[in-house]
C-alpha cells in the first residue's frame, strides 16, 4: 500500500492556516526583530496583508526589537501601514529606577544610602535589566555577609558580576575596541558619541559635536575619521557599521550605527559607571577582555 503525507498548509498565508490562527485567537510575539533579515520583514508584511485581506481579526502580532527605527522591525508597505501601531518604550526615568531600588531593598529588609542608590541609577543609564541585575547582586553580596546595610563594596561587586555574568560578550567587544593609552582616546570618544545620539544613526557632525563638547575643545572631523574607520574594520570585530537610509525618497550616506543594537545601552552604561567610582579595577577588566578574546 502506497501512502502519501500531505500538509494541510504549506505557507503562513494559506487560507487554511489563516482560519486556524483566527479560530484560536492567537497572539504571536516575535522578539529580537532588529536582527531580522529583509526577507523575514517582507514575509511578515505579506502575512499581515493576507490576514487583513481575508477579514480576520487574529493573530495579534507583537514585534519587539531594540531600536528607535521602526523600519528595522517591519518593512515599509503602503498595504499594511494603516494596521501598524508603533509603541516606543522610553528609557527608565530616574524616579522609576529609584522607586524600584528603594522598594526592592525595603522588601528584602536591607538599607541602602540615598547617594549610593543614585549612583546605581546613573550607572544603569535607563536600562531596567541593568538596574535589576546590579540591585540583586548587591543585595546578595550584603546578605552573604549577614549585613542589613548595602555598601559601596557590594555595588562594585555587583558591577563586576554584571560584566562577568550578563555583559561579558559586550564588555569584551567594548574593551577591545577602545584605546587604553593616549590623552584623548578618540575611538572611545567616538563610541560614546554614537551611543549618546538620540537616533539609532549618527552622522559625522553628531559625532564631532559630541566629542568636542566632551573634550571641551573643537575637534575636527579629520581627527575622528581614522578612529571611526577602525571601529568598522571586520578584523577588529566591527563594533560599528556604515548605514544607508532613504529620507524623503533620497539616499542618505555617511550614517553610523552599532552592529549590535544592545551595544548602544551597554556603552552608555560603561560611560556612566566610569563616573560613579563603581568601575572594576583595570586588572579585573583585563580578565574579562582576555576571556572573550
Amino acid at each position: 500500500e502506497e501512502r502519501h503525507r500531505q500538509l494541510v498548509v504549506s505557507a503562513p498565508t494559506d487560507t487554511a492556516m489563516l482560519d486556524i490562527i483566527d479560530e484560536a485567537a492567537l497572539i504571536v510575539v516575535v522578539d529580537e526583530m532588529h536582527r531580522a533579515s529583509n526577507e523575514l520583514r517582507l514575509e511578515l508584511a505579506n502575512f499581515i496583508k493576507a490576514v487583513k485581506s481575508a477579514g480576520k481579526k487574529h493573530p495579534t502580532l507583537v514585534l519587539v526589537g531594540t531600536t528607535m527605527d521602526a523600519e528595522r522591525l517591519v518593512a515599509h508597505d503602503p498595504g499594511i501601514d494603516r494596521y501598524i501601531k508603533e509603541v516606543p518604550v522610553p528609557l527608565m526615568s530616574e524616579e522609576e529606577a529609584l522607586f524600584i531600588i528603594k522598594e526592592g531593598f525595603q522588601r528584602l529588609g536591607l538599607r541602602i544610602p540615598e547617594e549610593l542608590a543614585v549612583r546605581i541609577v546613573v550607572s544603569a543609564a535607563g536600562a531596567p535589566t541593568i538596574v535589576h541585575a546590579l540591585c540583586l547582586d548587591a543585595a546578595e553580596s550584603a546578605i552573604d555577609d549577614r549585613r542589613d546595610d548595602v555598601g559601596e563594596g557590594d555595588c562594585k561587586a555587583a558591577v563586576l558580576a554584571y560584566l562577568n555574568d550578563h555583559g561579558r560578550r559586550l564588555a569584551g567587544a567594548y574593551l577591545r575596541a577602545i584605546e587604553t593609552v593616549g590623552p584623548k582616546r578618540y575611538r572611545k570618544q567616538v563610541l560614546h558619541a554614537v551611543a549618546n545620539t538620540d537616533s539609532d544613526y549618527a552622522t559625522m557632525d553628531d559625532i564631532r559635536t559630541w566629542v568636542s563638547a566632551n573634550l571641551g575643545e573643537d575637534t575636527p572631523s579629520t581627527a575622528l575619521s581614522g578612529p571611526l574607520r577602525a571601529l568598522k574594520e571586520p578584523e577588529d570585530g566591527a563594533i560599528l557599521q556604515d548605514v544607508e537610509r532613504f529620507v524623503g525618497g533620497n539616499r542618505v550616506h555617511n550614517l553610523t550605527a552599532f552592529t549590535d543594537p544592545m551595544m548602544k545601552s551597554f556603552v552608555r552604561f560603561m560611560g556612566n559607571v566610569d563616573n560613579t567610582s563603581l568601575m572594576p579595577s583595570p586588572s579585573e577588566l583585563r580578565t574579562i577582555e582576555e576571556a572573550e578574546s
